[in-house]
């Protein structure tokens, strides 16, 4: 199971790139608000910024293809975007 959280711009760039690996789906949940190592992101005047929360579960070599695109794309992202990933094992999925 792939959880990306996104924050930037731009999350159809995100998309694309699960889409173009096959994984077999996602879900897309936009506006999230939280707080990490990079600052808050609550929406607000005081804490701009939202992200894009992905999740997708995906077979351990297309998993492991996608993850190595993300990481790539991890360098080119523009600044102030930042993508955030965490590959957790599934023990089962139907």
């Amino acid at each position: 199971m792939l959880m990306l959280v996104y924050s930037g711009s731009n999350p159809e760039r995100i998309s694309q790139l699960i889409n173009d690996h096959e994984v077999g789906g996602y879900m897309e949940f936009r506006r999230v608000r939280g707080s990490g190592t990079t600052g808050k992101r609550e929406g607000s005047r005081a804490w701009p910024g939202e992200s894009t929360l992905f999740v997708s579960v995906a077979p351990a070599e297309q998993a492991d293809e996608l993850l190595a695109t993300l990481r790539g794309e991890v360098g080119r992202l523009p600044a102030g975007e930042r993508l955030h990933v965490a590959a957790l094992p599934a023990e089962s999925f139907f």
